[in-house]
């Protein structure tokens, strides 16, 4: 077994000793800072009402499928489109990243059957994230992108966005949405971007000539308040945010 496999099964049980929460029913609840959905592996997430749909406001950062079932931790090889095994990958293998960003998943995760969202909850389509851009004013189906709706949903500031170089450019997350840029794992195990954009993946696979290359994502920059609606290649590694069943 490569080397980066026992490391990334340690880093993942790092990360679940320092969540103090014990595995949950998936039931959703109310607190005081409002609705919270919490997953299989004890982490809890915030919610927002966007239109009509419900959101969560933080990255997924689930290490095992609704069943119980790991998903299994990313190698540092390249990777094919052959390769269709659900993958999850710390950015720069760090776990201080996946507690602020989440991890990140390749779309094989994301298509499993075995789920990687709690109960009650999906990983969006390309129409959902359409949807979402249009509650906020925004053309999501743009050629060049949405213009609008990117600002509204990232979160203000440099804390965890930019730097002098590259400002949050029109943050100002009034959406509550509150989009971090958790970066990527490209084709070669290229880390990228952590802190200047964000990838979300969607369950919606390319139409076209070659449907088992590529999958819709929508993207955020530090540079401009756009919303992006792209197709990269599945076995790329991008964050997720879960939308409610409920939503419409």
């Amino acid at each position: 077994m490569k080397k980066a496999i026992p490391f990334l099964l340690g880093l993942i049980i790092a990360l679940q000793i320092l969540n103090s929460c014990k595995k949950s029913d998936h039931t959703t609840s109310n607190t005081s800072s409002g609705p919270t959905v919490t997953d299989i592996d004890g982490n809890v997430y915030h919610t927002v009402i966007i239109g009509s749909q419900t959101w969560m406001v933080e990255n997924l950062k689930v290490t095992h499928y609704r069943n119980g079932d790991p998903i299994a931790p990313g190698t540092a090889d390249a990777k094919t489109i052959a390769d269709t095994t659900g993958m999850i990958y710390a950015y720069d293998n760090s776990a201080a990243n996946v507690q602020v960003y989440g991890w990140l998943y390749n779309w094989y995760a994301v298509a499993d059957g075995r789920n990687v969202a709690p109960i009650g909850w999906h990983v969006p389509t390309d129409g959902d994230y359409t949807t979402l851009v249009a509650n906020l004013g925004g053309n999501y189906l743009l050629t060049n992108g949405d213009t609008l709706a990117g600002g509204a949903m990232k979160e203000a500031g440099v804390v965890h966005w930019g730097n002098l170089h590259y400002p949050n450019v029109g943050a100002t997350n009034t959406s509550g949405w509150t989009g971090l840029p958790g970066g990527a794992k490209d084709q070669g195990s290229i880390n990228d971007g952590l802190r200047n954009f964000g990838m979300w993946w969607t369950t919606t696979t390319l139409e076209g000539t070659n449907p088992l290359k590529w999958a819709y994502c929508m993207r955020l920059s530090c540079i401009d308040k756009s919303s992006k609606r792209g197709t990269w290649f599945k076995t790329s590694a991008y964050s997720i945010r879960c939308l409610s069943d409920k939503s419409q």
